[in-house]
């Protein structure tokens, strides 16, 4: 506790965005240390589970001199830190980055206010004490481009509470966050990224954390669920970006006067997204040349109802109909996000989005290698 530099404070640093932005936001900074909130029963623990979600031991051992860990739980008022912490934290915490978030599409509603509303909310009381200690304070937020719902219109970076349904309750609770969080641009600067489905695809070709599609790709990799149909539209286009993409964007973003107090789309839109006829093709042509054509048929794209029909009939399997609860919506129609301003940001520091097919099929390589187990030769 004995801070002789300014601080960056990271929630959710053990998650997938937190534990791969830390080695960025070092670099972006190099006057700062960082100081990340874990949960942990004890001091070392916490730092363990950091630095096994880190992954990187070049990295941590060159900069584990940086990197400060303390146990709290966000939830919890001053983020579960002893009033000597919080009150010395606050004063050295010159940016404040909360990506602390339940992100599973599946939570109960329940869980997703606990994870996404209650801690935010704590987060901004905190936020509230670094402002009173620090004039320079800024806060940085992790939202997510989904805050919009069912909405088939285009989606602007302004764009917040229209009125729009939601799929699931992380949607719902997002949104509800993210307007707490840009009522307080009234009395501190508030920066907010909206990430779509991110591709924890790093530069190194490793997949650290299977999301969203590839969950779907793991189960066919399990030799027991091959999946036959699915009740989409193959036309649909499905808006991921990798996650260093996504990184690199967030720490440059942080630094930069004109971006600094905007909302950031971090998402493809629909010209760089792939309609999903081609994802699938791209998993499915690398199982068959990896395992055989046996463990890939010709996907065939069918009705809600027609599905419904064989999975009750014991055709389908149950892991794919569970995946299919979670995610059906995002295979119905396009998510028409516009990231014009944020591209312009970023193409002055020369960040842009990777051609998303090639990233597709490198991380589409590394899972079915990963994950696609095959017989030992004789």
């Amino acid at each position: 506790m004995n801070f002789s530099r300014p601080l960056l404070v990271l929630t959710g640093a053990t998650g997938a965005l937190g534990s791969a932005i830390i080695p960025r936001l070092l670099q972006t900074y190099p006057q700062t240390d960082l100081l990340a909130i874990v949960r942990g029963k004890t001091q070392e623990e916490a730092r363990q589970r950091l630095a096994q979600a880190v992954d990187q031991p070049e990295f941590w051992q060159a900069q584990q001199h940086r990197i400060h860990v303390l146990t709290g739980d966000v939830s919890l008022p001053d983020l579960g830190m002893t009033p000597e912490q919080a009150a010395i934290v606050s004063q050295h915490c010159r940016k404040l980055f909360h990506f602390a978030a339940n992100v599973r599409f599946s939570a109960s509603l329940e869980e997703s206010i606990a994870g996404n509303i209650d801690c935010t909310r704590t987060t901004l009381a905190f936020a509230e004490r670094c402002m009173a200690a620090n004039p320079a304070f800024e806060l940085h937020y992790a939202s997510t481009a989904y805050v919009s719902g069912t909405r088939r219109d285009p989606v602007l970076e302004d764009d917040l509470d229209c009125g729009q349904s939601f799929s699931n309750p992380y949607e719902q609770t997002k949104l509800a966050a993210e307007i707490m969080v840009t009522q307080a641009r009234e009395r501190m600067p508030v920066t907010i990224y909206r990430p779509s489905q991110v591709l924890c695809l790093s530069a190194d070709g490793k997949v650290r954390k299977l999301f969203g599609f590839l969950e779907f790709l793991k189960l066919a990799c399990s030799k027991k669920a091959i999946i036959p149909c699915l009740p989409a539209n193959p036309q649909v286009r499905t808006d991921m970006v990798p996650i260093d993409y996504v990184c690199d964007a967030i720490a440059w973003l942080s630094q930069d006067a004109e971006s600094q107090g905007k909302n950031h789309l971090l998402a493809a839109g629909t010209a760089r997204s792939l309609p999903m006829e081609i994802v699938a093709e791209i998993a499915l042509s690398k199982i068959r040349s990896h395992a055989g054509a046996a463990a890939a048929p010709v996907l065939e794209y069918v009705s809600d109802q027609e599905f419904q029909s064989r999975a009750e009939a014991g055709k389908i399997h149950p892991g794919l109909v569970a995946l299919l609860s979670i995610y059906q919506t995002y295979l119905s129609w396009d998510r028409d996000f516009r990231t014009d301003t944020t591209d312009a940001r970023l193409a002055r520091a020369g960040i842009h989005l990777p051609d998303m097919e090639q990233a597709l099929r490198q991380a589409v390589n590394y899972v079915v290698e990963q994950y696609y187990p095959l017989p030992k030769a004789a």
